[in-house]
């Protein structure tokens, strides 16, 4: 310990050193948490839902940032002042990137984080790589050291290493520089050649980066997560005479687990379920609502998602848990399902579309699928309008049991389901209620496109329940409490509902 001081007063670099090994430290301690297997210290400093919690988990990634702003600031290794200005100046705008993403798209749309992160922190921190290899090319002037003459082709291939183990480009960025800056600043016995005459630009570019820093930090701990509490319209309805004795019957299947990001949901972070529905018509064969959870992800794991989908959720599945392969151990060909009916079209819920060739692809009107990401769909309002209290209703085969709803809220192409099952009515909701305490609750989150549309679709859902006891909700990512007088209503691979099938912990 004593050697170790004795060097950092001796260095003239010790302030870029002491700041640069912070950073990594803190980026290994953070590591448990971003994994979640971190201690209940660890647990404790990301639970940024507390609001009364002052430091919340995205202010260590902003520690981070600062030390890697220190460190470059106060290093002497390099002495061309417009690529470390240069340099400064972009630690600032990605850590103001950073901030925007974990802060202020909360009050915004959850597309606010693609934009923060696409157009703000990624570009800001590949240019302030870029500057820092610079930085590093010009310094092997000023070295005899072989080793440091070629440091400059270390920056960029460390970081493609990280960005393959991390799975994120700013994360990636950020560590290596911090371990470049640790041994360079280690290496350096030589002072930093000073003008006598500070150019204007420099103090420009560190004025705006000082400003930016302290807008950043006030923002972070400014902004706390605030429900978005919506009422809505809550209309009187009628009561709906639901058909019995339909010989319809319905198999839920779970294709994994998933959970929103913090950014965008923070009140919320249970591990939830992905389930899609088999309903058996005894005359018209078999119905599947949703597809579940891509085989990207069953076999990747959350790169599987692709960007951005992965840094806005979390998701977890295996090859055993894909619908496909469910079905054909339940004794159904993916041939044999003649109509295949979408919520909507988030990942979550499209991923093995591709698995049933023969079936109809049902969707509300309204969708919009990427140019070639699925086969040719049918509107539900093609088929004969009927009449629901939840809504605008689509008679699928003109004898009342399966009537479909389109009632945008969460997305622009929500689609509900309303079975009439052989002992009574169910509702499958996709992700038009997310899970069952947001239906109790007035906070819409901020997930919902349509904020005013989402809460009307929660009232009448929420007062259809009161109406008739008799109807069982499914939400997009919940298990309702399933009577045992309802034998037509059957839970498939009970294991695969259990995040402990996953080793994963809520």
């Amino acid at each position: 310990m004593k050697r170790l001081f004795k060097f950092l007063k001796k260095s003239p670099d010790r302030i870029a050193i002491a700041a640069s090994a912070i950073g990594i430290l803190l980026y290994l301690f953070l590591i448990p948490i971003w994994n979640n297997q971190g201690s209940e210290i660890a647990k404790f400093m990301a639970e940024d839902a507390v609001p009364d919690q002052p430091v919340k988990y995205g202010h260590y990634f902003v520690i981070i940032y600062f030390s890697l702003l220190i460190a470059i600031w106060s290093s002497r290794f390099v002495r061309q002042q417009f690529f470390k200005n240069g340099a400064i100046l972009f630690i600032a705008i990605a850590l103001s990137g950073n901030v925007l993403i974990y802060w202020t798209s909360e009050y915004l749309t959850i597309y606010a984080r693609k934009i923060f992160f696409d157009y703000i922190e990624v570009p800001a921190i590949v240019i302030l790589l870029l500057f820092f290899t610079l930085m590093v090319y010009k310094s092997k002037e000023q070295s005899s050291s072989n080793f440091k003459k070629y440091f400059y082709l270390v920056p960029i291939p460390l970081t493609l290493f990280f960005i393959i183990l991390c799975q994120d480009i700013p994360l990636a960025a950020v560590i290596t520089l911090l371990i470049c800056i640790l041994i360079l600043s280690s290496n350096n016995q030589q002072t930093e050649k000073t003008d006598s005459k500070t150019k204007w630009y420099s103090i420009t570019v560190k004025i705006i980066a000082i400003v930016l820093i302290l807008i950043s930090f006030a923002i972070s701990f400014a902004i706390k997560y605030q429900p978005t509490n919506i009422v809505g319209e809550n209309p009187e309805i009628q009561n709906e005479d639901f058909a019995k004795n339909s010989g319809i019957e319905l198999y839920v299947f779970n294709t994994g687990f998933n959970r929103m990001a913090k950014a965008l949901s923070p009140t919320y972070k249970k591990w939830r379920p992905c389930p899609i529905y088999l309903i058996k018509h005894p005359k018209f064969g078999y119905i599947l609502f949703d597809s579940g959870i891509s085989e990207k992800v069953a076999l990747e794991g959350q790169s599987g998602l692709g960007f951005p989908m992965s840094f806005l959720f979390e998701s977890k599945s295996k090859p055993e848990m894909l619908s496909f392969n469910q079905l054909k151990r339940f004794g159904v060909n993916p041939d044999e399902i003649k109509y295949l009916a979408i919520s909507h079209l988030h990942d979550d819920h499209i991923g093995t579309v591709d698995a049933f060739k023969n079936a109809q692809l049902i969707m509300n009107g309204e969708s919009k699928p990427k140019e070639g990401s699925l086969p040719e769909f049918k509107a539900a309002s093609a088929f004969k309008e009927s009449a629901s209290v939840v809504g605008k209703s689509y008679d699928l085969f003109g004898d009342g049991t399966l009537q479909l709803i389109e009632k945008p809220g969460h997305t622009d192409s929500d689609l509900m389901i309303l079975v009439n099952l052989d002992k009574g009515p169910v509702l499958l909701t996709g992700d038009a209620v997310v899970h069952a305490d947001w239906l109790q609750s007035t906070d819409v989150e901020r997930l919902p496109t349509q904020p005013e549309k989402a809460a009307q679709n929660r009232n009448n859902i929420r007062n259809l329940e009161l109406k008739s006891p008799e109807l069982i909700v499914f939400p997009g990512h919940d298990m309702p409490v399933i009577q045992k007088n309802r034998t037509d209503i059957f839970l498939v691979n009970p294991l695969f509902f259990t995040t402990a099938y996953l080793n994963i912990k809520n």
